[in-house]
């Protein structure tokens, strides 16, 4: 800045008291996948589960939403996406507005009885403590670009 002053005789764009131009913008956080609009509709829940798996690479069941989780393991899982800046999907469990009997149709989808859960590529990828220990292996990072452990 020093220089640009003592070669303008003034400050650089951008830098001045109040301006805006250069500034990044935060992106406005993703909105959660809705099952339904809120409307009773004649689609077995189980397929549109499959459609979001199969249609997303990366999707989260979770408890709450992206920025209010209301569980502390979906907290986690969140933050170990977000930690490893990966683009995913969520899937509020809980909204049984818009997903209706999903807490109970994702457990019987995936023979696993907790939530949160993770699927890469169409795939069952695990809850949280083994989503944790994936990252802790390194195996998380090679699911997430489409590689397998050896």
């Amino acid at each position: 800045m020093e220089e640009a002053l003592a070669d303008t005789g003034g400050i650089p764009p951008g830098n001045a008291p109040g301006e805006t131009k250069w500034q990044s913008r935060s992106a406005r956080p993703k909105a959660d996948i809705k099952l339904t609009a809120g409307k009773a509709i004649n689609v077995p829940i189980e397929k549109l589960i499959e459609q979001v798996v199969k249609s997303n690479k990366v999707v989260a069941f979770v408890k709450g939403t992206r920025s209010a989780p209301q569980c502390g393991f979906s907290h986690k899982m969140m933050s170990i996406l977000n930690d490893m800046r990966t683009d995913y999907e969520v899937v509020n469990v809980l909204d049984e507005f818009h997903n209706p009997g999903l807490r109970d149709a994702i457990k019987e989808y995936s023979q696993w009885p907790t939530i949160p859960q993770l699927y890469v590529g169409g795939e069952f990828v695990g809850g949280s403590d083994i989503v944790e220990q994936m990252v802790g292996s390194g195996e998380l990072q090679l699911v997430l670009r489409g590689e397998q452990m050896s």
